[in-house]
C-alpha cells in the first residue's frame, strides 16, 4: 500500500531501480505511524514482481507476487513483520529485539543463491531494536553484499543504530505527512468530523489517528479530559473518576496529563496558540489559564515525568490516578503570578 503522501518517495523509488542506482542497503527513517513498513513491503513485492503495472506496481498476480503475499517467497526474510502487517504500528507487529543470532541467520541466508531469479532481499523492521552484537554482525554483510541483493532497514530512531550501519545504507527520508493530505485520507477512509482534532492528539501521524479512532481511545482521552475539568471546577469527585478510568493504562493516563500541561503552558503564552496537542479542548484550557500558578505547574509536569518512568510497576491504579490528580488541583491553589 502507498498512501497519497508517499508519492514522491515511490516515484523516487522507482528512479533508482530503472536506473539500476538502488543501494545495497537502504534505511526508510522517519515518524512511527506514517506508512513506513507499508511503503517498504511494497517495494519489496514490487522488486521481485515480474509482470509489474504500467505506473510502476506489483501486479498482485504472479508467482512472485502470489508468494509474497502468503509470507513464502524463498528469496526473502522479514523480521518484525506479522504476516498481515501493512502498517508501522506497533499494535500491528510484535517488536522483539534483534539479536545476533537472527543476522547470522539472515548473512547465512544472504550467501543463498536466489531461488526465483529476483532479488535476495531482507527486511528489518523496528532496527533500532539491533544489539550491538547484532549490528557489528550485519557489518560484514553491508560492506560485501551479494549481488542483486538488498537490505531495507525501517527504523524511527536512527539515531539509535551504530554509525557505521548508517553510513552503509542509503538513506530515505519520510517525514511527517501535510495536514490536509492526511484529513483527506482519513475521511475517505471513514467519514468523521474530529479528524483534524484526533490527528492533531496523534502528532499529525494519520495512522495513529486512525488507530485512536478504531480503538475508542480517542473517546476514552476526550472522557478523560472531560472528567478532569469538571474535577477541577469542582463538579466531580476524585474517587469517582478514578474508578471510571482505572482500567486505563497509567502510561497513557500520564500522556494525556502531560499534553495537557503543555497545551496550558501553551495557552498562557498565547491568547491563540497556533500548535495544541489538543485543540478540541482549547476552551476548557482558556477558562484554567487565569487559575494557574505557572510555577507550580511546572513542578507538576517534572513529577509527571517522575510518575510516568513508575506507571508500568504494580501499582494500586485508583491510587495512582487520584495522586495525580490531586497534585494536578494543587497547581490551582497556589497564588497566581500576572501573565507574561
Amino acid at each position: 500500500m502507498i498512501f497519497p503522501w508517499q508519492q514522491k518517495h515511490w516515484q523516487r523509488a522507482m528512479r533508482l531501480l530503472e536506473d539500476d542506482r538502488l543501494a545495497h542497503a537502504v534505511l526508510l527513517s522517519g515518524p512511527e505511524s506514517i506508512g513506513k513498513l507499508a511503503f517498504c513491503l511494497s517495494f519489496i513485492q514490487r522488486l521481485n514482481c515480474s509482470t509489474p503495472t504500467l505506473d510502476d506496481y506489483a501486479c498482485g498476480e504472479c508467482k512472485d507476487c502470489s508468494l509474497f503475499i502468503a509470507r513464502t517467497h524463498p528469496d526473502i526474510r522479514m523480521l518484525n513483520v506479522n504476516e498481515d502487517a501493512d502498517q508501522d504500528k506497533k499494535s500491528a507487529n510484535k517488536v522483539e529485539q534483534i539479536k545476533v543470532d537472527d543476522v547470522r541467520e539472515i548473512n547465512q541466508f544472504m550467501t543463498l543463491s536466489q531461488q526465483q531469479g529476483g532479488y535476495k532481499v531482507v527486511c528489518l523492521n523496528y532496527a533500532e531494536t539491533m544489539n550491538n552484537n547484532a549490528a557489528n554482525a550485519l557489518l560484514k554483510t553491508l560492506e560485501e553484499p551479494p549481488k542483486k541483493s538488498i537490505i531495507l532497514l525501517i527504523t524511527h530512531r536512527a539515531d539509535a543504530l551504530l554509525p557505521t550501519i548508517r553510513s552503509r545504507c542509503q538513506t530515505w527520508k519520510f517525514h511527517l505527512p501535510d495536514e490536509e493530505k492526511s484529513v483527506t485520507w482519513l475521511n475517505n477512509q471513514k467519514k468523521l468530523d474530529n479528524w483534524a482534532a484526533l490527528l492533531k492528539v496523534a502528532g499529525n501521524r494519520p495512522l495513529l489517528a486512525q488507530e485512536l479512532e478504531a480503538s475508542g481511545l480517542g473517546e476514552d482521552r476526550a472522557a478523560y479530559y472531560q472528567d478532569l475539568g469538571h474535577f477541577l471546577l469542582g463538579k466531580s469527585n476524585i474517587a469517582k473518576i478514578s474508578s471510571k478510568h482505572q482500567d486505563e493504562h497509567l502510561e497513557r493516563l500520564v500522556i494525556w496529563q502531560q499534553a495537557w500541561c503543555a497545551d496550558l503552558v501553551r495557552c498562557h503564552y498565547g491568547d491563540e496558540p497556533a500548535t495544541l496537542e489538543n485543540p478540541d479542548i482549547r476552551r476548557s484550557l482558556h477558562s484554567l489559564v487565569g487559575r494557574v500558578d505557572l510555577h507550580s505547574l511546572f513542578r507538576f509536569m517534572d513529577k509527571l515525568i517522575e510518575l510516568r518512568r513508575f506507571s508500568s510497576a504494580p501499582l494500586n491504579k485508583r491510587l495512582f490516578i487520584e495522586d495525580m490528580l490531586i497534585r494536578c488541583q494543587e497547581i490551582f491553589e497556589q497564588p497566581v503570578l500576572s501573565r507574561k
